[in-house]
């Protein structure tokens, strides 16, 4: 599988995180700091299936919280296609 641009995972998990936290995903910039919606453990774990679904990509529930804007989460899963 060709790795995702930052952008791609940027929008797939601004859409994940607006559907699980029901802020509007226009409201939900790159800057934003994820648990400043309410982002809790669950949503993380169900968000990190999702991702592991569509980028065909192991991804532990732990980044969503490692990382806190949307960007560092965007740029730290891309980052994971470049882990052997």
């Amino acid at each position: 599988m060709t790795p995702p641009t930052v952008e791609q995972v940027t929008d797939f998990l601004r859409a994940h995180i607006s559907k699980r936290t029901k802020v509007p995903a226009d409201q939900i910039l790159g800057s934003t700091v994820l648990v400043d919606f309410g982002l809790e453990s669950i949503d993380a774990v169900l968000i990190s299936g999702h991702i592991e679904d569509e980028f065909q990509i192991e991804v532990e529930p732990s980044l969503m919280f490692e990382f806190q804007t949307l960007d560092e989460v965007a740029a730290a899963v891309v980052a994971l296609f470049d882990t052997p």
